[in-house]
């Protein structure tokens, strides 16, 4: 499926009643700035998502096609994003109905900063995940900017501290493109069968 990179088609944004394609779906999720779209760029090689300072930018449900392949999903941030009440209240259901109602999503792409201890809310969404039956890996972000030592310390931390297998979080990093081949292969692999 790698080769599907080259053929991504923004299908649209949803705040609610995200459509049904019936291609395998994989999802992003992450606390806001954590590097999602600079992520998905990397992933598909392509600059697909739009990239911003502001936390909270992404606001709905971003869906990109794969060629005939399959679908992914940008979901809004969560976390410190300077937003109301109110929009963080309609996050919340947004990303549940999501979660809960998305027949063909095969995986979950948890994006962690590496440079950041543990996050209690990283943990809840893992927690979700786990509630839904729904796949999911870590990956660690911005490795690049940590010295061999640091990201050996933040990498630790952050496996005892979600409490993940020994083969997470994947290092990645959106700038040299460090972990994209690892994630892919996680992808396809979870791409193969279905959901659960």
């Amino acid at each position: 499926m790698r080769h599907l990179a080259g053929a991504t088609t923004f299908i649209g944004s949803f705040p609610s009643d995200t459509p049904v394609i019936g291609l395998p779906e994989i999802a992003l999720v992450g606390r806001s700035n954590v590097g999602k779209s600079s992520a998905i760029n990397r992933l598909l090689m392509r600059t697909t998502a739009r990239v911003s300072r502001t936390p909270g930018r992404t606001q709905t449900v971003n869906l990109f096609r794969l060629g005939d392949g399959m679908v992914v999903a940008d979901l809004p941030g969560y976390g410190f994003a300077k937003v109301p009440d109110a929009v963080h209240a309609t996050w919340d259901t947004m990303m549940a109905d999501y979660l809960g109602g998305r027949e063909d999503l095969r995986l979950v792409i948890v994006l962690v900063d590496a440079r950041r201890e543990p996050q209690e809310l990283d943990r809840a969404m893992l927690d979700l995940l786990e509630h839904y039956a729904i796949p999911s890996v870590v990956v660690a972000t911005k490795v690049d900017k940590l010295t061999r030592n640091q990201r050996h310390a933040a990498l630790g931390a952050l496996r005892r501290g979600l409490v993940l297998p020994a083969d997470q979080p994947l290092a990645f990093s959106s700038h040299t493109g460090e972990g994209r081949d690892a994630l892919w292969d996680r992808i396809e692999r979870a791409c193969g069968g279905g959901r659960g």
